[in-house]
């Protein structure tokens, strides 16, 4: 079960509406008013955190643009590398044939009785 991250406050909205001291001249009035004032404070529980996690995707939509401005630079200067290169003779090409020429090592084991 994950854990909660947010928690909006008051959960139970109906629960301890009339104070005790409270006269009853109406106690129907005074539930309603006080399961109104609950609910009320529930909403602006609930608008905090719906502000506080748009704020997180703001932060990370700014920084994963961020990441993609800087991948495309890199890509930029690689593709400028790239057409820089000249095909036809390339001094990592000339290395790798030149080792392709040596052979290859080839280790016997050799048991003496």
């Amino acid at each position: 079960m994950p854990l909660p991250k947010r928690v909006v406050e008051p959960v139970h909205v109906a629960r301890g509406t009339i104070p005790e001291d409270f006269p009853l001249l109406s106690e129907l009035e005074a539930a309603t008013n006080g399961t109104l004032a609950n609910t009320v404070r529930q909403l602006s529980s609930l608008s905090r955190h719906a502000e506080d996690l748009f704020g997180e995707l703001t932060r990370e939509a700014h920084g994963l643009a961020a990441r993609a401005n800087s991948l495309q630079t890199r890509i930029d200067r690689l593709a400028v590398k790239v057409t820089q290169l000249d095909s036809n003779v390339e001094e990592g090409v000339c290395k790798v044939m030149k080792f392709k020429t040596y052979m290859s090592f080839l280790a016997e084991c050799i048991i003496d009785f």
